[in-house]
């Protein structure tokens, strides 16, 4: 599969994947949520071969903590996800960023 392709294909799924986050607080157990449901996703290309490496870590790692969000992202109702994956060679990573902005209460 074309590497953009996939890209684009795994970044517009996860980002219409996430959209129940909006509803949530912004707090620890939302973001282990999104990143348990991400990582959830991901396994199955990595399983069908479109991401190599023989364990899930080489094909796609996932930061949505406080090292991706500060204290103003999550003041202001932005959760940030850092996704890496690695569609060509495991641990070559390819980051993109997908911030969901929450509704406020």
């Amino acid at each position: 599969m074309n590497v953009r392709r996939l890209s684009m294909f795994l970044q517009a799924s996860i980002e219409k994947g996430l959209r129940w986050t909006v509803f949530e607080p912004n707090d620890e157990s939302l973001w282990i949520s999104v990143r348990k449901s991400v990582e959830n996703f991901l396994t199955t290309p990595w399983r069908n071969g479109a991401l190599p490496g023989n364990r899930p870590d080489q094909a796609f790692f996932l930061r949505c903590d406080r090292t991706t969000m500060n204290g103003n992202d999550i003041d202001n109702g932005r959760v940030v996800l850092d996704v890496g994956i690695a569609p060509l060679q495991p641990a070559e990573f390819i980051v993109f960023r997908i911030v969901q902005k929450l509704q406020p209460r």
